[in-house]
């Protein structure tokens, strides 16, 4: 799943994901009466309920404030906005503020998304949801001139994420403003959050009986510890790695955040209640070193229990808490002890710092895919009179009143609007997931705000009651789409896009708009070709499950991943290298090369690294045709273990038949192909780098998508190409808006010399075709 906010500002260097989703939902002004933003979700006036959220835009250079779509689908309603005017008598000139006549634009777009965060096996869990953009004072692509294009945006038309659906218009008189709403029915939301909405009350989260979902994860992964759970108070980590009888423990439960970014690892308590405990507690380069951990791990056990064990296997264990493996059944997983042990570093109870066995008996594993309570995750939907806007969710009520139950008046309504301003409010707020109509809906505007009509200023006004229902008219619409209205399900915009870009899974058509149609080697201009490679030759979910299990799931990651595959597998054509080993004389050794030719999404080769394939999954390793004969070489293919002299030659063993499987399971089998080259991905490694991911981290420069190349292929076959894929994939995975058709990109080509990252030659110029691959 691919989402981006409405309004897209430009990156600044290195900024963190958190501050440039700050700068991209930028805060409207406050409201007098609440101390609350302006079209706050899920309540604003009169405690009424509002569907989605405002967001202030900032203007472009052009002057205009651009609203673009937050993920690729297909318009379902549309209706355009009436001119602004200064006619006081204008329903749009309503201001309920009292501040004189104000404007509200009220053009506005619905688009339906319908894409993928996980699969059941072949299976995908597929969801549909709807974004609406509302108070556009233009519709349409906006050019240069200011101008809409030619033809009108019309139903049935299909949007990708980041077109420009038109101009933020204002509300209220406050230009540049959008106001965005997620919605769901009930039936998507059941299987965005793995199970049928209902409340849970904060204050009494029941204890869990099983692991939560396998179809999707994504996120932060959670543990509940019981008291039961086993602790080590030592300085140093343990090196058993087996669960032991332990008569140390915790001794009250608690939940444990683990929260891999940026190349670390942080683990942050909490009680029952969601209170955290102590502080986080992290690991400095904790997820760039997972595959060194996860083999330290398996090579510490006794040399029987190896046997049922697989580097592979706790590097799932260390990466989700357990082993997700590629399905339910125990034959999808790799090997690992039933009984093994997951120590980590956390807070206990009390905030003592110790070691924790986080697959202790008793324990249970989760991510941010199961929208868990503990997280502040709350569905409401016990509103006593569902026809109408005024919010009577006792449940909600609670969750915003003062929390003192004695304090006086403390569900009345203008005690409850007081809070609303809370910082403490708005934040527990921000994971409300809500039931109630549209308030676009004009066929019921008459119902739904009847209501207001015996509260002030209303009450003795009926005057005032007839020009805020015209103001209510003038913004909603009569023929509203019939799936809309029925998706009555609504998240907090902002909050949703947030958890929602942590997914990482990709649906068919979205990876598919990232293979290249025209100007690069390999490209495809058949949308069918790109829906047969994807399927039928790499399999795209399996790939999802390699981007999930070695979290290559941030857009850096994938475009750089994605780059170095489509060089390997010519755009996804082949898990094979071409001649199917046949004796290369340029490559040393090639008597012994032949049976190790490329295969995978990275194309492996030799015996060595086979060999480490075949160990990190835990294969069989019965007895092969060429025996075991070690035999030492020199190669300059390898850039894994750089070694003194002054040609800087690297040594490696190469073995005429290691490991003793059979190499072709990774071009036969799908999910080994992908595995493999993510395998490849995070263990290969050059000084100063963990893996590759570290570089990809640090942004998609020609140098540093250079530098991969180096690490991945050497630094020959393809180096031009590898840099136009990462240009091209970046175009459509990244949050850039640049939409010319064409463009260049500077480069000089990276080289290792003695241990040192240098260049050769001079800049050159690559020119890059964006001509956008589409169904």
């Amino acid at each position: 799943m691919i989402i981006s906010p409405p309004f897209l500002p430009v990156r600044a260097a290195n900024q963190a994901e958190q501050a440039w989703l700050d700068d991209a939902f930028g805060l409207p002004g406050i409201l007098p009466s609440t101390n609350a933003p302006e079209g706050s979700f899920p309540l604003g006036n009169y405690l009424a309920w509002h569907n989605g959220l405002h967001i202030q835009g900032q203007a472009n250079a052009e002057g205009h404030t651009v609203v673009r779509a937050i993920a690729d689908g297909e318009i379902i309603f549309v209706s355009p906005p009436i001119r602004a005017n200064a006619n006081a008598d204008d329903p749009l000139n309503y201001n309920p503020f009292g501040e004189g006549a104000s404007w509200t634009d009220n053009g506005i777009v619905i688009v339906r998304h319908t894409t993928e965060i996980g699969a059941n096996d072949n299976q995908p869990t597929e969801i549909v949801y709807y974004s609406v953009y509302m108070h556009l004072s233009q519709i349409g692509r906006i050019t240069p001139a200011g101008q809409t294009a030619a033809r009108v945006m019309q139903r049935g038309d299909r949007i990708w994420r980041k077109d420009e659906i038109g101009r933020a218009g204002q509300v209220y008189g406050h230009a540049g403003q959008v106001h965005l709403e997620v919605t769901l029915d009930e039936a998507n939301l059941t299987r965005l959050i793995g199970r049928a909405p209902d409340w849970v009350d904060p204050a009494n989260i029941p204890v869990p009986t099983a692991d939560g979902r396998i179809d999707s994860a994504f996120g932060a992964i959670w543990f509940y510890l019981p008291a039961s759970t086993p602790i080590q108070t030592q300085a140093v980590a343990p090196t058993n790695h087996l669960r032991v009888a332990s008569q140390t423990r915790l001794n009250e439960a608690v939940w444990v955040k683990m929260h891999y970014e940026g190349g670390s690892c942080t683990f942050t308590t909490f009680n029952n209640q969601g209170q955290q405990r102590g502080n986080p507690r992290p690991e400095s380069n904790g997820e760039y070193n997972l595959y060194n951990t996860a083999n330290t791990r398996h090579n510490a056990l006794p040399q029987a229990d190896r046997n049922r064990s697989s580097p592979s296997g706790w590097y799932e264990l260390l990466r989700f808490g357990r082993n997700l493996g590629r399905g339910p059944n125990v034959v999808d997983k790799d090997p690992l002890p039933a009984n093994a042990a997951h120590w980590r570093q956390i807070a206990g109870p009390n905030g003592q710092v110790v070691w924790a066995d986080l697959n202790a008996e008793g324990s249970y594993k989760f991510s941010d895919a199961d929208f868990l309570p503990i997280q502040g995750w709350g569905f409401f939907n016990d509103d006593s009179s569902p026809a109408d806007q005024r919010c009577d969710s006792n449940n909600l009520k609670s969750l915003i009143a003062d929390p003192d139950p004695n304090a006086v008046g403390r569900m009345e309504m203008a005690n409850l609007l007081r809070r609303l301003g809370n910082a403490e409010v708005m934040h527990k707020l921000r994971r409300a997931v809500c039931q109630f109509p549209s308030e676009w809906d004009q066929t019921t505007v008459t119902a739904r705000y009847g209501f207001v009509r015996e509260l002030e200023p209303f009450r003795n006004s009926p005057e005032g009651w007839t020009a805020f229902e015209a103001h209510l008219r003038a913004v909603s619409f009569a023929n509203l789409p019939a799936e809309y209205t029925a998706a009555t399900w609504r998240f907090h915009p902002r909050v949703f896009i947030e958890v929602m870009r942590t997914c990482g899974w990709l649906s068919l058509n979205e990876i598919g708009q990232m293979l290249p149609r025209k100007g690069v080697r390999e490209c495809i201009k058949d949308w069918d070709i790109v829906r047969e490679r994807l399927t039928d030759i790499v399999g795209y979910r399996g790939l999802n499950r390699v981007f999930r299990k070695y979290n290559l799931t941030t857009a850096n990651r994938q475009t750089a991943f994605l780059a170095q595959v489509y060089i390997e597998t010519g755009c996804m054509r082949l898990l094979s290298e071409g001649g199917s080993g046949n004796p290369n004389p340029a490559l040393p050794m090639t008597q012994y090369y032949a049976a190790f030719y490329g295969r995978g999404l990275m194309q492996l080769t030799w015996a060595g690294t086979y060999a480490d394939y075949g160990k990190f999954r835990g294969f069989s390793d019965h007895a092969g045709a060429y025996g075991d004969q070690r035999i030492t070489a020199t190669s300059t293919h390898d850039w894994a273990a750089p070694t003194a002299g002054p040609n800087h030659t690297l040594v490696r063993d190469q073995r005429r038949w290691a490991p003793r499987f059979d190499p072709g399971v990774i071009a036969s089998n799908r999910y080994n192909a992908s595995d493999s080259g993510a395998f490849f991905w995070v263990q290969k490694h050059f000084t100063g780098t963990s893996n590759i991911n570290r570089l990809a981290d640090q942004g998609l420069t020609t140098e540093l998508v250079g530098r991969m190349s180096i690490l991945v292929n050497g630094g020959g076959n393809g180096y031009n190409e590898r840099l136009q894929y990462a240009a091209f994939i970046e175009r459509f995975r990244g949050d850039g808006v640049d939409a010319s058709p064409t463009g260049t990109i500077t480069a000089t080509r990276q080289s290792i010399s003695h241990g040192h990252w240098g260049t050769t030659g001079n800049a050159f110029t690559l020119t890059i075709n964006y001509t956008p691959q589409r169904p």
